[in-house]
């Protein structure tokens, strides 16, 4: 066991990368699917050409779901739908590759300050929410990997030979494969599936977490926002309160920017999964209300379901906790030594202080801002849809 907890801390500090604080592992596991590409080697080339085999490969599901026009084909997809957001996730990310990057400077660099300072209090901010970050990662991770194995094991759980003799073998997804739908092709195309399903589970978890993260980023700096309204008088000098005031609205304000610009990045894509999920979530409930006596398959759809529901909570609640702490940052004013300062200073402070009540929010869409409210509205949408599916089953 002393083994095993050394090679697991072990592969943790080789996730970590001094140059990325908050996002060093997110960018190594993107990295290794080629969605993260700062060096354009070979491998990199190569792992972008599989990129577009895997988008080739779920595409033909849904040529294929348009030409048959069957129930199950249709159902397969919807079961399943989280997996194909990664193909959207990540034709987001790649359309835009340069902004992302942008914003992946400005949040390192901002941190790489910060640390450089050895301040107590700023460095207490940043190690609370980077390890955060990183407890939430990596057990989303692992909440994947297991979830991933049940679906992946699932189909063969449910094979079966009718008493005439004629075999039924289930699919994962129902794209394209030039093999036959009896053993062996059937093995190859499984495999097949296999493989890119688990890449495109990748770029999956790879873009939640790297978003949760940056959420949680943007939460945390708000705090030290705050810590920094609360420092800006310095009694023994008006010079060095001035500067703070005018350091504390630049830094104040270039967050505000990056904000609304991870904002533009997020929102079509979790536009696009809030409508995913809420009817993939009925689906799934209507399947598991029709599974009898087969344990396998009910805790393998549970652990999905239950999968889904965590991944669409950590989106929400973080969102919503970068929202609550925008409303917290203009009382780190009152809290400072403005009454001790003369009336220009005061001046400058109320100015600073109208500035910070700004209310930060992040929207799928256009319209729908992502909070607990909200969560709670796409369950019911959920429940609404799979009410629907089972009156007219």
């Amino acid at each position: 066991s002393s083994n095993q907890l050394v090679c697991t801390k072990g592969l943790l500090r080789f996730l970590e990368d001094p140059r990325y604080p908050s996002v060093g592992p997110h960018l190594r596991l993107l990295e290794f699917t080629g969605l993260w590409h700062p060096n354009n080697t070979k491998l990199t080339k190569f792992k972008q050409c599989f990129f577009y085999i895997t988008i080739a490969f779920f595409f033909s599901q849904y040529v294929k779901c348009c030409i048959s026009m069957e129930v199950d084909s249709l159902m397969l997809i919807l079961k399943y739908a989280p997996f194909h957001m990664g193909i959207v996730k990540s034709c987001f990310f790649r359309k835009s590759y340069k902004k992302w990057e942008t914003l992946i400077d400005f949040i390192s660099s901002r941190e790489q300050k910060q640390l450089a300072k050895n301040d107590e209090e700023y460095d207490g901010i940043l190690n609370e929410y980077i390890n955060r970050s990183r407890r939430v990662s990596y057990f989303f991770w692992g909440l994947a990997f297991f979830s991933n194995f049940s679906i992946f094991s699932e189909p063969y759980q449910n094979n079966q030979i009718i008493e005439n003799g004629t075999s039924i073998y289930y699919y994962i997804f129902d794209g394209y494969t030039p093999f036959s739908n009896e053993p062996p092709g059937y093995y190859v195309s499984m495999a097949i599936q296999t493989i890119l399903g688990l890449i495109v589970s990748a770029y999956v978890v790879g873009w939640d977490t790297l978003v949760v993260t940056m959420m949680i980023f943007f939460a945390g700096q708000l705090r030290i926002s705050r810590l920094n309204c609360v420092k800006i008088i310095d009694r023994s000098s008006k010079i060095k309160s001035h500067e703070n005031i005018g350091t504390c609205h630049s830094l104040y304000t270039d967050l505000i920017k990056y904000q609304k610009i991870f904002n533009s990045l997020i929102s079509p894509a979790m536009f696009i999964y809030l409508i995913v999920i809420s009817v993939n979530l009925g689906v799934c409930i209507i399947q598991i209300a029709q599974i009898e006596d087969d344990l396998g398959t009910l805790i393998s759809s549970c652990v999905f379901v239950v999968a889904c529901l965590i991944q669409l909570l950590l989106f929400y609640w973080h969102a919503n906790e970068v929202t609550e702490e925008s409303k917290l940052v203009s009382y780190g004013i009152f809290e400072s030594d403005w009454v001790c300062s003369d009336k220009r200073l005061q001046k400058e402070v109320a100015l600073l202080g109208v500035t910070t009540t700004k209310i930060l929010v992040f929207k799928a869409g256009l319209f729908n801002v992502m909070s607990l409210s909200t969560f709670i509205a796409i369950l019911r949408a959920s429940y609404s849809f799979y009410t629907l599916l089972s009156e007219t089953n």
